[in-house]
């Protein structure tokens, strides 16, 4: 059996987002752990909450689904971290924009940015948290094909 959609999309977004000019492949699936030095600057992806309803009924129930894509954009904090947060930025929105398909969505959108200040890792970090909102359509009873 292949990995559910939400694991399907959330590889496929590493994949897009490795290789970026200012983070490297310093690009992390669900990393729980604080960041260090030299894993900065770097990105945490993740999936959070999903919300679905059923778009069709009879035999061929499809499953409508919404997914929130979770990239936590990590840097050491100084006098142009904020410079550093924003280029980052900059850099997944064009390569997520670019993947609209990522793991068979039928579409991403960026909905929102929060950046904070954490006290992970050897030195201060700041976070910038981007929200993806992710579409797409599976049959009832086969989260793990994208339809």
């Amino acid at each position: 059996m292949t990995d559910h959609v939400r694991k399907q999309i959330r590889a496929a977004a590493v994949t897009a987002l490795t290789g970026l000019t200012t983070t490297g492949t310093r690009v992390y699936d669900s990393r729980v752990y604080p960041m260090q030095d030299a894993q900065l600057p770097g990105l945490r992806i993740d999936t959070a909450d999903e919300q679905i309803s059923i778009s069709s009924m009879g035999v061929g129930r499809l499953c409508e689904r919404t997914l929130d894509l979770m990239v936590q954009a990590c840097v050491k904090e100084n006098d142009t971290y904020s410079d550093t947060i924003d280029t980052i930025i900059k850099e997944v929105e064009i390569a997520i924009s670019a993947n609209q398909g990522i793991g068979g969505a039928k579409y991403v959108q960026l909905k929102s940015i929060n950046v904070a200040n954490a006290g992970e890792g050897e030195k201060p970090v700041a976070v910038a948290t981007m929200g993806f909102e992710v579409f797409y359509i599976t049959a009832l009873g086969a989260p793990d094909v994208a339809l």
